[in-house]
């Protein structure tokens, strides 16, 4: 959508809702520091582009709620809350170790 002056775009051009994006909860734990926050693939639903997985950072959670890094001009935010299974950990190195699954070693 342009804006007023025509070949200006307005302020929200281009911006999305996250859809499976939750409130702030009352209670979250931060990544403590060091190490920081946790590399993570991230399942985003966009209201127009739809299902998107990326590659971002986990700073906070709840058992219930992750807080991901979401730097995309769609997002008005820098991050967003989703549900837990929408979020699992990348491995340390390609092909090992468990990348968020669950289960005995």
């Amino acid at each position: 959508m342009l804006g007023i002056y025509g070949d200006v775009p307005t302020w929200d051009d281009g911006r999305q809702e996250i859809l499976n994006a939750y409130r702030v909860p009352r209670r979250w734990t931060a990544a403590p520091f060091p190490p920081g926050p946790v590399a993570v693939v991230a399942r985003i639903v966009w209201s127009v582009d739809g299902e998107q997985l990326r590659d971002t950072r986990a700073t906070a959670w709840t058992p219930r709620f992750v807080l991901v890094e979401v730097f995309d001009r769609r997002w008005y935010l820098n991050a967003a809350w989703l549900r837990t299974r929408d979020v699992r950990r990348r491995s340390a190195r390609p092909g090992r170790g468990r990348a968020g699954g669950t289960g005995s070693r």
